[in-house]
């Protein structure tokens, strides 16, 4: 399991304290750092959880300077749906996005009644995780 809760970039100590951050949910390490390296090309910081468990104990310890999350669906223990509803409980105001490759739409529907804005079906292009990163965290 990974956490990454820095990002090491080339922005100024300052810049970093000030960069918006996003909470990944993603069990796919590889895929998680390219999502990492769209959001440091955009002046966001990744922070990073391998499972739902990790994310909640993130949220607990930073859940007020993180106001949007990406969250696959399918993860080993909690999926990320689930995830996020119980984030939300402490953070009603924090939004959720779900990432999938499985086109089900029982789960799409579960989703949005839990209040997750925006299905994002794999494969995807960067372009539009970058055009949903600046929607939500700046909202």
């Amino acid at each position: 399991m990974f956490c990454r809760y820095i990002l090491i970039t080339e922005l100024s100590g300052k810049d970093i304290l000030l960069a918006k951050k996003v909470l990944i949910v993603e069990d796919d390490f590889d895929f998680a750092t390219s999502l990492e390296l769209a959001l440091d090309l955009i002046g966001y910081q990744a922070i990073i959880a391998a499972s739902a468990e990790i994310a909640q104990t993130v949220m607990a310890e930073m859940g007020g300077e993180i106001t949007v999350g990406f969250f696959d669906i399918k993860l080993q223990g909690q999926d990320g749906i689930g995830c996020y509803e119980q984030i939300r409980e402490t953070y009603p105001d924090f939004t959720g996005i779900v990432m999938t490759g499985f086109r089900d739409e029982t789960l799409f529907e579960r989703a949005r009644s839990v209040g997750i804005v925006e299905v994002l079906r794999k494969p995807f292009r960067m372009a539009r995780f970058m055009e949903l990163v600046r929607r939500y965290a700046e909202a």
